[in-house]
This record gives structure tokens, sequence and C-alpha cells, in this order.
């Protein structure tokens, strides 16, 4: 395949989904990684898309939705969440915010373990509702279709009533620099508020979030206590970010 046929079929890719992948690109068009990362690099410099680490996502910023997002990068997400629960223990408050990893977390959750769970995410309810010893609350609010969770006043209110001992932030983006950002003004104000309410925060952030960034800022890294990645991400985070207290796992 020629270079600007394989450049066609990325952005008419990357138009579809808002984010592509180098291995799986590489694998339908019968190219190697570095023959897509040089594509990718050039199609960066023309302002076309956003190379991130692991492939692109589209310049626009739209927010990409659920459903295109809920079986993507399974397996990273399994074994992302699989880090997560060891540091919960029995009796422990936990506000759940909405996002595909986050509801593997969810999934992992052991049924005969008893936590207090907040959430304003639809799927992770209809998740755990079948888990006997969750006490199990709904921050209702306006719902924002595109990530199947609910914002605005009602989940501000709400949250100033409680005090969790861990967040799991649903996140779509983190930069050394720019922190935690997402593409929604109202989505990035709950995840803050989320965050000064936790004793604790975690972040689950696959290698496809890194290094990018969007237009609200939700955070620093300087307020996160962990970031939970892939293992073969763990020491690049760690020598190249900026040295807070938060950890890598």
């Amino acid at each position: 395949m020629l270079k600007e046929e394989r450049h066609e079929y990325i952005l008419n890719q990357i138009s579809k989904g808002n984010r592509i992948y180098v291995t799986a690109l590489s694998m339908e068009l019968g190219v190697s990684d570095d023959t897509l990362r040089r594509d990718l690099t050039e199609l960066d410099s023309k302002g076309l898309l956003t190379k991130v680490h692991g492939g692109a996502i589209a310049k626009s910023g739209i927010s990409i939705k659920f459903t295109d997002r809920i079986n993507t990068a399974i397996s990273i997400k399994r074994r992302m969440a699989a880090k997560v629960i060891p540091m919960f223990k029995e009796g422990d408050i936990i506000l759940m915010d909405g996002g595909t990893s986050n509801l593997e977390v969810a999934r992992q959750i052991p049924k005969d373990t008893a936590f207090t769970i907040f959430t304003n995410s639809f799927p992770i309810v209809n998740e755990l509702f079948n888990h006997p010893k969750v006490d199990l609350n709904f921050l209702g609010g306006k719902v924002f279709q595109s990530s199947q969770v609910t914002v605005g006043l009602p989940v501000y209110q709400t949250l100033q009533s409680i005090n969790p001992d861990w967040v799991v932030l649903g996140i779509s983006d983190i930069h050394p620099e720019k922190g935690l950002t997402c593409p929604d003004r109202e989505e990035a104000m709950i995840k803050r508020a989320m965050i000064e309410r936790s004793i604790k925060s975690i972040i689950l952030a696959d290698s496809y979030k890194l290094n990018t960034a969007r237009a609200y800022r939700v955070a620093s890294l300087g307020e996160i206590d962990y970031i939970v990645t892939e293992d073969d991400k763990i020491d690049y985070i760690k020598q190249n970010w900026p040295k807070y207290s938060y950890e890598v796992v």
C-alpha cells in the first residue's frame, strides 16, 4: 500500500473512533510499527491528528462515546483493574467516576466484600446491582450521554456531603505538565470536586492516555495519589514525568 493510501486509511479510521492504535493498524495494513509511527508523525506535523504513545487521537478534541470505548484495549483494562482491587479494604467508602477502565474495576470487586460505593455512572450501577454486600449509592443529576454519567449541581451538592476513602477517577487525558484534563467543562468540574472530597485518588491511565491533554483542567499530577498504568509504562513515567508524591503502579 502506498503512503498516501495509508494516510487516507488512517484519517478515515480516526474520524470514526477519534483514537487509533499503532499495533492494530500495523496488522490491518500489513506494515511495521515503525512505518506507522512515521506516518503518524507526518500527519501530526500537518495538523491532521495528534500523535500519542501507542497511536494517535483526533485533533478536534471531541469526547469519544462510552459505547465506542468499551470494547477497546480490554485486556489492558483488566490488568490495570487487578492492581486497584487490593488497595481497598473491607468497609471502605469508594467514589467511582465513570469510564470503561473504572467499569472493569467494578466488575472485579469481590461479591463477598462489604463496601460503600458512590457513583455517577449508569454502567457501574448496573454492574454492582448483583453485589449484595455493596451499599450502592447513585449520584443523580443531568445525564451526560457520551460518558453515561450524571453531572451538574445535584451531583456537586451530594459530593459536598461525603468524604470517601477513595476516588477512582475516570480520565481521558493525562499530561506531565498539564495534569488531568477532559473535553467537557461541566464534567471537569465534577471530577475536580470528586478529588477534593476524597482522601486518596486513583487514576487508571493506559499508554494511549499518556502525554495527551484537552481543553478543561481537572487537577495537577501533584493532587493524585496513584497512577495505575501498563507494566511497561511504569518506568517511563517514573523517569520522565515530574516527581510528585503520586505512586505509579
